[in-house]
């Protein structure tokens, strides 16, 4: 939410800027702080600028904390033009966004500090349809970038390039109508304040009304498949189009769909041939603007009188305008409910989190002569991988470790879910993993009405004999270590919970003192390095084959360890779950 406020201030700051220039500097930086990034600049078209530094046809506006090797003093750096520039003539900048390889940077490698820069997001600047700028901000890789800084980012473009085409505006009719721009910039400020959607449009129809002085106005918004238009809101209308719930095909009026594809204002002064429920309006003309946000239509502004009119070519720039800035408010809007969204999705997961990390055993069994080590980590907030102990007798122990075959809040109700079901079947039969999974499989097959599945190894240790009894639903199988050898535990078996029947085998094996198990999950053997290489089981093997001497806690961080040097900075793509038993 501070980012949205934030782009709130800048939204503010400019419009009040009759000079937009002179204070392009700290809405740039603005923008870098946003988008937690250091470095940035803007250029501006400039048709008089013809010599070569920042390129012809281009001004250097404003810029914040330049590596050295971008000095403005240096002409290495900027004594020509670049990339971003040349795709911006040839109409190349044609995303929101745009990734481009820094030509500028490119050519001062090796000869000065370029603070690692090599990247940089290009957002041309519109007002309308007219490119009057470029936005550009810089990192050492692509992957600084967060989909929702590029949201942010893009949408400061577009305040950034209205406001400058305001401020021109304004110069060219200072003098015939000063209290029209007077009225445009009080529209947007009123427009950042407004804490609806609904009260924004209300607003904007309002005001719309009095700076073009027409008899009607309505905004128009798509509906789910953008194959028709929907009223929002309409002022001085005969019979409210809101109320009674029209909807407007694009195809229902040539001049509106013409609109929407050239994306821009489209005069109707011969209404012709038009739906009944129009024709009853009586309009002799009209204007169809578009509401341009990231070039895509999002929706449409109509202007209605019911006298025959001549709109000038400052009419319709000046209707562009009030149309770009009902596109701010939706587009500030639809970002304002994708923030509170995304923090309710985050409570909700933290919220998901606690609980999971409830269900899962708060320390491992203190056992005298044995010695055991959990570790868990999720690659989400919540996650499908669990582990469990639980006591089914003075002596006996039984042990989990399964695998949701899903990621997030899915995976975890149904870890919670098959937690209970496990325990629940352990307990009818203590002696016998094997009859205990099929009663596990028996409830879950049950009551799966989602097709979801879980992999399994369960076992029970006689902590007094040392004897481990076990059985494997389509789980990793562990690995058992003595001082001969390291070796895997096999037990074939079907996974939980989409056959009624399934064949699983028993397992057993007597631990003797210095005999070790690591129980683990396939987020072990499947981690990836940066080249897409698996750990794998060898890795892991030989891991223990060179700690298991150690203690069951020596053991596990051995292995986490191994996996992290492994991966390097690849992400974490699956939950990472094992445990370690080791008879003292």
């Amino acid at each position: 939410m501070s980012n949205l406020q934030k782009l709130n201030q800048l939204a503010q700051k400019l419009n009040r800027a009759v000079n937009v220039q002179a204070v392009l500097d700290d809405a740039l930086a603005t923008v870098i702080e946003m988008m937690g990034l250091e470095t940035g600049w803007i250029f501006l078209k400039d048709p008089e600028n013809q010599d070569k530094w920042a390129g012809h046809g281009y001004s250097l506006v404003a810029h914040h904390n330049l590596p050295p090797a971008l000095d403005l003093e240096n002409p290495h750096a900027w004594y020509k033009g670049c990339d971003c520039q040349g795709f911006c003539n040839k109409a190349k900048l044609t995303e929101a966004y745009n990734e481009v390889e820094c030509s500028r940077l490119e050519g001062l490698s090796g000869s000065g500090d370029t603070g690692g820069l090599t990247v940089h997001a290009s957002v041309p600047m519109y007002a309308g349809e007219k490119v009057v700028g470029i936005l550009n901000v810089a990192a050492t890789d692509w992957s600084d970038f967060s989909a929702e800084a590029l949201d942010l980012l893009s949408l400061a473009g577009i305040q950034m390039g209205e406001a400058i085409e305001r401020a021109w505006l304004y110069d060219r009719l200072r003098d015939r109508r000063a209290g029209e721009q007077a009225l445009l910039l009080e529209l947007s400020n009123q427009l950042l304040e407004k804490p609806s959607l609904d009260d924004m449009v209300c607003c904007l129809i309002d005001n719309i009304r009095i700076i073009m002085d027409v008899d009607a106005g309505a905004l128009l918004l798509p509906d789910e498949y953008r194959e028709s238009f929907i009223f929002r809101i309409a002022d001085g209308w005969q019979v409210d189009p809101v109320a009674s719930g029209i909807v407007l095909p694009r195809n229902a009026i040539r001049q509106l769909e013409q609109a929407i594809e050239e994306k821009r204002a489209v005069v109707v002064q011969d209404v012709g041939d038009i739906p009944q429920w129009l024709a009853r309006e009586q309009f002799a003309s009209h204007i169809y603007v578009p509401l341009i946000a990231n070039r895509d239509c999002i929706g449409v502004l109509t202007l209605n009188n019911r006298q025959p009119r001549d709109w000038t070519e400052d009419d319709l720039r000046l209707a562009q305008l009030l149309a770009n800035q009902a596109a701010i408010a939706i587009e500030k809007d639809r970002l304002h409910e994708q923030e509170l969204k995304r923090e309710r999705l985050e409570r909700e997961l933290e919220l998901g989190r606690e609980m999971q990390l409830r269900l899962l055993p708060k320390h491992a069994p203190e056992i005298e002569g044995w010695d055991i080590a959990a570790f868990y980590q999720g690659a989400r907030l919540v996650s499908g991988d669990f582990y469990d102990f639980f006591w089914l007798s003075d002596t006996k122990l039984g042990m989990v470790i399964a695998d949701v075959a899903d990621k997030g809040v899915p995976a975890a109700l149904i870890m919670s879910l098959s937690r209970t079901m496990l325990r629940t079947a352990a307990f009818q039969h203590p002696d016998d993993p094997q009859a205990a999974l099929h009663e596990a499989n028996r409830l879950m097959f049950r009551d799966n009405d989602s097709n979801f599945f879980i992999t399994c190894w369960y076992s029970v240790l006689d902590v007094e004999s040392g004897e481990l009894i076990f059985s494997n639903a389509g789980h990793n199988p562990p690995f058992a270590a003595s001082d001969h050898e390291v070796m895997p535990l096999h037990a074939k078996g079907t996974v939980l919970g989409i056959f009624e029947q399934i064949p699983l085998e028993r397992g057993q094996i007597d631990m003797a003192a210095g005999d070790v198990v690591v129980f683990y999950t396939d987020g072990v053997t499947e981690a990836m390095n940066p080249y897409y290489e698996e750990f794998g089981e060898e890795g892991l093997q030989r891991v223990i084959e060179n700690c298991h001497t150690g203690s069951a806690q020596d053991i596990l961080q051995g292995i986490v360890r191994a996996v992290r040097e492994f991966t390097g900075d690849a992400p974490q793509s699956d939950d990472l779950t094992l445990f370690v038993v080791k008879r003292n």
